[in-house]
């Protein structure tokens, strides 16, 4: 099943009763106090973050749902090991990236190739984990200068799933006023008290994924998730999710550069199904599915699989 509200654990929380002396989150700490931003076509800012090795080989990081810039930081000290350099825009809307009425996954390769233009980047490989999966796949098909694309736990089109796990997605785009209150409710209820939170998604989570929601990298889920909703509330969040709804503007099977995909068959946030869709219209995919791993664990335990392969290493 597909649980939207179940990945709002980056939405919520204060920074009060927070663990310290933790890298992963000392990063996170570290990109929500320095802010980079650059300017689109249209003169809209987009958000993003830049850590890992800063003289690494670029690779551009498409966050998750409910998160922002912020969740490079989950990445950054694989990226560190293997001379990577992670820049990880953010959405626009979500943390300092300016608002976009109206978008579709695919216009977001018009912000990518800005960011690269701006950061003056040749060609790069792309990875899109969750809900960041989409717009992995939009770089592939659109963008001629991704040279490889990973997709992790990603979202696909709805037409991979029942009508009971689009109902988050068709409220809203159809019900936009009512999808943003229940966001905006579901993170009021959780800031208050962010480590029973984080705790109520362990105890909801596949057993292999309960003790990530409540360490360090959930930690850093909140960290992502309190920058994405700052400046802008909560509507682009439910924008985002009647994006996902939408006809997204390019044809999977036109995807020729080499796509690596990654799905646990315990994720009870994404579905395998999504997964096998990737796999059955885009040419060149490359599927990895495990069993026993869950929407946390399949990043956490690939890690190092997973960067090797988008990056050709």
């Amino acid at each position: 099943m597909v649980d939207i509200t179940g990945t709002l654990a980056g939405l919520f929380g204060t920074d009060e009763a927070t663990p310290t002396g933790s890298t992963m989150l000392d990063v996170a700490r570290d990109i929500r106090a320095n802010p980079r931003t650059v300017d689109c076509r249209d003169g809209r800012a987009l958000g993003y973050a830049d850590c890992g090795d800063p003289d690494g080989d670029p690779l551009v990081v498409f966050h998750g749902f409910p998160n922002s810039r912020v969740f490079g930081a989950l990445l950054d000290a694989s990226a560190r090991e293997r001379g990577l350099r992670i820049i990880a825009p953010e959405r626009p809307g979500l943390g300092v990236s300016d608002p976009l009425p109206d978008r579709t996954v695919a216009d977001w390769t018009d912000d990518v190739a800005d960011l690269a233009d701006a950061l003056d980047l040749g060609s790069f490989p792309v990875l899109g984990i969750s809900g960041g999966g989409p717009y992995a796949a939009a770089c592939a098909a659109r963008l001629p200068r991704t040279e490889r694309t990973g997709i992790v736990c990603g979202l696909a089109p709805l037409e991979s799933v029942d009508l009971d796990d689009r109902l988050p997605f068709l409220t809203a785009k159809y019900a936009r006023p009512l999808a943003t209150l229940s966001l905006w409710s579901d993170g009021r209820t959780a800031r208050w008290n962010p480590e029973e939170y984080l705790a109520s998604r362990a105890e909801t989570a596949a057993d292999v994924d309960a003790e990530r929601w409540s360490g360090e990298i959930g930690w850093t889920l909140l960290e992502s998730g309190r920058e994405a909703t700052t400046r802008h509330g909560y509507g682009p969040l439910a924008q985002e999710l009647a994006v996902f709804a939408d006809d997204w503007g390019f044809d999977l099977g036109s995807i020729d550069v080499p796509t690596y995909l990654w799905y646990g068959k315990a994720d009870r946030i994404v579905p395998l199904s999504m997964g096998l869709h990737y796999t059955d219209r885009i040419p060149t995919a490359e599927a990895h599915v495990y069993p026993n791993q869950g929407h946390l664990s399949i990043v956490e335990e690939n890690e190092a699989a997973i960067l090797d392969a988008v990056t050709g290493a």
